[in-house]
């Protein structure tokens, strides 16, 4: 996997309650520290998303927003890359 030797990962996808769930719990007991983008991961039944959700926080997944990570990644605001990224990714 690219980037295998990083000790984060951010994972975002479809079928929450599956393939995003069971990537993020591999992950977790590889060793790595997970963060799952909630307003980027879907299901096609709200609370199979809302459970999947509540279980990976519970195993020590972080639950974070694309705002949160687009923040957090940016570090400092007022910078022409905030800028663009605000205006083409976050609005």
């Amino acid at each position: 996997m690219p980037g295998a030797e990083r000790r984060q990962v951010v994972v975002c996808g479809i079928e929450s309650h599956v393939c995003v769930m069971q990537t993020a719990l591999d992950l977790r007991a590889s060793g790595k520290e997970v963060f799952v983008v909630a307003d980027a991961v879907s299901s096609r039944s709200p609370d199979d998303r809302h459970y999947a959700l509540e279980r990976m926080r519970h195993q020590g997944i972080e639950i974070v927003t694309r705002e949160m990570a687009a923040f957090e990644w940016l570090q400092v605001a007022g910078t022409d890359l905030f800028r663009e990224v605000s205006r083409n990714f976050l609005r």
